[in-house]
């Protein structure tokens, strides 16, 4: 369901700043806007002609939104249009954003824990966001989407996948779970190590698990070896 543009922990630059995105004709939906980003929607020719752009923020560290003011330039100078942002805390977004130069005219915020949307081209959507834990200087969020009738969780960056989320996802409610994992395991990592994956999600559903978000100290080998699978990088 969701094309990753990139899929990499901030310091494994050579899979990119983990990004995904859904797209029909002249709408798209990006998750996150990392530094990487702007210049992979550029080279993939995604940004041409779009008329409708919401952007879902799970949290502001920079690998997941470095280049979200480039966007917001480029939507309002080039294709004429506003980004639609979705994140929980609408002041936190816009004081980012005047820090950078960007001027409220040129974007949308909506802040809603829970949001409704019904696009031309996508169709309708639901997004529910969820509390992570990640960083304790900032608030994170993971998010239930609903679309085409099936819904998913995406983690963001997250230490752990709360209990809300694995039972749903056992009880068929959410068909896909999206989730940072990477290789290092130590006492209050901000990510959620391979090994912890696997004490937390039991054989049977480990085929609904697809990791994202990829130190270097991880191979994607050892998390298929493991049950799991790994997103592909849209090309």
């Amino acid at each position: 369901m969701l094309n990753f543009i990139g899929k990499g922990s901030a310091f494994n630059t050579e899979l990119g700043n983990t990004s995904a995105f859904i797209k029909n004709d002249n709408s798209l939906l990006l998750i996150d806007c990392g530094g990487t980003v702007f210049n992979r929607l550029q080279e993939l020719n995604i940004l041409d002609g779009l008329e409708s752009i919401y952007i879902v923020i799970t949290h502001m560290h920079p690998d997941h939104i470095g280049s979200l003011g480039e966007v917001i330039f480029y939507s309002y100078y080039i294709l004429k249009r506003k980004v639609n942002i979705i994140f929980p805390q609408k002041e936190l977004m816009s004081n980012f954003l005047t820090i950078i130069g960007v001027k409220p005219e040129m974007y949308n915020i909506n802040s809603f824990n829970i949001l409704y949307i019904r696009d031309r081209k996508l169709g309708e959507f639901t997004i529910e966001f969820i509390p992570v834990s990640h960083s304790s200087t900032m608030p994170s969020y993971g998010f239930i989407m609903k679309i085409n009738g099936k819904a998913f969780y995406y983690s963001g960056d997250a230490n752990i996948i709360s209990d809300k989320v694995i039972e749903k996802m056992k009880k068929g409610d959410i068909y896909r779970i999206y989730q940072d994992t990477c290789g290092l395991d130590y006492e209050n990592n901000n990510h959620l190590s391979l090994k912890k994956l696997c004490d937390i999600i039991s054989q049977e559903f480990r085929d609904n698990i697809y990791c994202m978000h990829l130190d270097k100290h991880i191979s994607e080998q050892e998390i298929r070896d493991n049950g799991f699978n790994v997103v592909e990088i849209y090309k």
